[in-house]
């Protein structure tokens, strides 16, 4: 019997979202570590002249994984312990649907310790066989992500359940596979912003202008992966979407034209800001080079700006989509076609800005250059490791709270109190006890004084 707790439900609740959320920025920081460290590995051996520049990034970056691995495991252990403390019964029901997936994804969790420290600390003795310690690296990435995968699976699962009994049904639940691809994706771009973010600090600080010119490189290095990879996030999110609206439109309706609608709008603010900082921070880059394209970032930056406007406006103008809300609809507002058009003209926007950046960057620029716009070129990269640790939060926030008012989706209500037989007072030897064994015995034990053969 699962015992109930005496928690209030507003404690239970923050207490889980913020180990999920904490959880959920470690690892996709570090499933994006590993593969900014791995690609810079790789351009290396592609660049011989600039290899050792781009070895001592991944190494860096190789090191600062190891360093916070620990710590996001720690907080992992401590969230599955608390779940279990706070909602018995549903985290029952979850381990029991999904036996199979958390104990592949308890091998997958070995597999990327068995990795990740050989993959760190054979740096130096496979120095001379750098394709054999790339290869490790991206078997390192192929099994964390298979580790976060087995979680998808499970998140998926809440969201659009499907018979427990059939495993590759539950494995390949309808929005498992799209929603894996939305963090994949966003795993690496966050992880390139924050590295971003704190190559500027490390700019704006240093003294030394070799060590200067240094982190600023690496700023513009985190800014094209956080960059590169928030292009496909519009794409692959709307497919996630789509699966959604297929199978589950209530939650749908909920997320995009109910009462949590808003926080959709705020999540594609987030994203258009993220698009907006990052050409500006190119042409910032470009005019203290200069270097010609500040006219082509400029008119990017234009369509970004217009395609922002268009996300943001709202699906219902009413109060209430149960009020007559028909009659509320905003023309524009619709996911389809209009914010279809916006999200394909940011990104359309965005993909000829860093074409051209890296255009221009081949022909050479002033790296740790402070002045005409240097500096306010690393207050825009902080601020994009910041608001994209946000976007993240939000994100998820957005996702599960589009499940409301249940825990698996039209199985599961979250007001569901724990179902437990009524407590009774523990029977004692001559003492008033509310149970009365029907045979005269206890535990096999003769209790009654008043019985021959004690």
């Amino acid at each position: 019997m699962i015992e109930p707790t005496q928690i209030p439900e507003v404690v239970k609740r923050v207490t889980i979202a913020v180990l999920t959320l904490s959880h959920a920025q470690f690892a996709a920081f570090l499933i994006g570590l590993f593969g900014v460290a791995v690609t810079m590995e790789f351009f290396g051996l592609l660049s011989p002249a600039n290899q050792p520049r781009f070895d001592h990034l991944a190494r860096t970056l190789a090191r600062t994984a190891v360093i916070i691995y620990s710590t996001g495991a720690v907080v992992a252990i401590i969230f599955i312990l608390v779940f279990t403390i706070t909602f018995p019964s549903f985290w029952y029901i979850v381990v029991r649907d999904n036996f199979w997936v958390l104990f592949l994804e308890a091998i997958t969790f070995v597999l990327t310790i068995l990795y990740l420290f050989p993959w760190y600390y054979t740096w130096d003795r496979l120095a001379d066989f750098k394709w054999v310690h790339v290869s490790l690296g991206l078997a390192l990435i192929v099994v964390a992500q298979l580790q976060q995968a087995m979680i998808d699976v499970v998140a998926g699962y809440m969201l659009t359940p499907v018979p427990p009994e059939d495993l590759l049904r539950v494995i390949f639940n309808p929005t498992s596979l799209p929603l894996d691809a939305h963090r994949l994706v966003g795993d690496f771009s966050f992880a390139g912003f924050v590295v971003a973010g704190y190559a500027a600090f490390r700019t704006l600080r240093a003294k030394d202008p070799d060590l200067r010119s240094y982190y600023d490189w690496v700023g513009n290095i985190g800014l094209v992966a956080g960059l590169g990879f928030l292009f496909l996030q519009p794409a692959v999110g709307i497919a996630y979407l789509e699966e959604i609206r297929a199978n589950t439109p209530g939650a749908f309706d909920t997320m995009m034209r109910g009462r949590n609608s808003w926080l959709f709008l705020v999540l594609v603010g987030f994203i258009s800001v993220l698009f907006s900082l990052s050409l500006q921070y190119m042409r910032l880059q470009v005019r203290k080079s200069d270097r010609w394209g500040d006219g082509l970032l400029r008119g990017s930056l234009i369509v970004v700006v217009l395609s922002a406007l268009l996300l943001l406006q709202p699906y219902v103008l009413g109060p209430s989509q149960d009020y007559a809300w028909i009659n509320w609809v905003n023309p524009i507002g619709s996911m389809q076609p209009w914010k279809y058009i916006a999200f394909a003209a940011m990104t359309l926007a965005s993909i000829t800005a860093l074409i051209a950046y890296l255009g221009i960057q081949r022909r050479g620029m002033r790296w740790g250059y402070l002045e005409r716009g240097g500096r306010r070129a690393q207050y825009f990269l902080a601020a994009l490791a910041i608001l994209a640790s946000a976007t993240m939060v939000w994100m998820g926030y957005v996702r599960e709270s589009s499940r409301s008012p249940y825990l698996i989706y039209y199985r599961l209500p979250i007001e569901q109190p724990e179902r437990f037989p009524k407590l009774q007072p523990t029977p004692t030897r001559g003492g008033p006890s509310s149970y009365q064994p029907p045979d005269g015995t206890l535990d096999g034990l003769d209790y009654n004084p008043g019985r021959s053969g004690r």
